[in-house]
């Protein structure tokens, strides 16, 4: 009887790697591997022929969930060694990249792969449009067949990371509701608070809602987002944010995940408030800041450089909840045009976390 591969555990190791493969392409990983592999990989991810690649993320997941299946063998009809490479693409490798809105073929074993194929080099599928990328499928598989659980686990992490590529290259829709209301969005920003974005979404959801202020208020202000890790000297920035009206700077924000120290206090004075004459600076915060910090911030307040510090999800409810239903709606507008330059992976988040806010459940695609 052939080897039965736990699908939940399938999709539980790929939910596991996929948020590493993101991150090893935000960092330009290059992964510790042979250079005929990297180049064979490549060779897959030109191909029209989607199933191959499809196909090889199956085989290794079920040479690290079980060492004793021979991964050459897709096919339960192959003996006590072989495994259903189309149960694993149908029950965890094809909805699982479907969710993360990754472009897949509708089933690789019945498409590029029926007729129970083989990865050997001898035993092509009957129907080969791209014999170049069955090669490098074939050479790919010896490769993880002939690899330890450590260095398959290696291996598919960078093989989930061309499909992020892959995704990143494709068009994502981003959801949006008609007439947001105050607790839809509550829900909405209290979902993206919990992603880990590198503090992307927090200043997203900062520059969005002093636009928006500014827009329904007829404010005239010019809200310049440098974007986050950008060096403020170099671009001329006082904080993450800067809000001018003409020339005047009227606001210096910095948006942050960690709690703000009295030293981080003492250098923002230091560096952007003092030199720049700022009279008004503002930390909005997803953690509170340490007491010596706002003590800090207030001996500068003294002087006549206020320093001040406000919760983002709080902030956010409590404008949304002023600003009225056209606001709200622009609100939402806004910080899908600041998503819109941003990866796959922001988007996705936003979706996920739309489809929460409107309370709709996780739905298990079928190939």
């Amino acid at each position: 009887m052939a080897r039965q591969i736990d699908v939940d555990l399938a999709s539980n190791l790929l939910a596991e790697l996929f948020p590493l493969a993101e991150d090893d392409i935000a960092k330009k990983k290059v992964p510790d591997l042979p250079q005929e592999i990297l180049s064979a990989t490549e060779q897959l991810f030109v191909s029209k022929t989607q199933a191959y690649r499809e196909a090889l993320v199956g085989c290794a997941l079920a040479r690290i969930l079980d060492s004793k299946v021979d991964v050459h063998f897709p096919s339960t009809e192959f003996g006590e060694n072989a495994f259903s490479g189309r149960s694993l693409s149908e029950g965890a490798v094809t909805p699982f990249l479907r969710d993360r809105e990754v472009p897949v073929s509708a089933n690789p074993y019945l498409s590029s792969l029926r007729g129970g194929a083989k990865f050997i080099a001898d035993s092509p599928p009957r129907i080969q449009r791209d014999k170049d990328a069955w090669i490098a499928l074939v050479r790919l598989v010896d490769f993880v067949a002939d690899s330890e659980p450590s260095l398959a686990r290696e291996y598919l992490r960078f093989l989930l990371s061309q499909f992020v590529r892959l995704r990143e290259a494709s068009h994502i829709a981003l959801k949006k509701i008609a007439k947001p209301n105050l607790e839809q969005l509550s829900q909405l920003i209290k979902g993206l608070l919990t992603v880990k974005s590198g503090g992307r979404i927090a200043a997203i959801l900062a520059t969005a809602m002093f636009q928006t202020l500014s827009d329904c208020h007829n404010l005239g202000w010019n809200v310049e987002f440098q974007g986050i890790n950008v060096a403020d000297k170099a671009s001329g920035a006082v904080g993450d944010i800067t809000i001018k009206k003409g020339s005047e700077i009227i606001l210096g924000v910095e948006v942050t995940e960690r709690a703000v120290s009295q030293s981080r206090v003492t250098a923002t004075f230091k560096d952007k408030v003092s030199p720049g004459g700022i009279q008004d600076y503002l930390f909005v915060t997803t953690n509170e800041p340490d007491g010596d910090a706002v003590t800090a911030a207030r001996n500068y307040t003294a002087v006549g450089h206020e320093m001040n510090f406000v919760p983002l999800a709080a902030w956010l409810r409590h404008n949304l909840a002023s600003i009225g239903r056209e606001c709200r709606t622009l609100f939402q507008s806004k910080v899908i045009d600041l998503l819109m330059p941003h990866g796959a992976d922001l988007k996705v988040a936003w979706n996920d976390q739309m489809d929460a806010a409107l309370g709709v459940k996780p739905v298990k695609k079928q190939a």
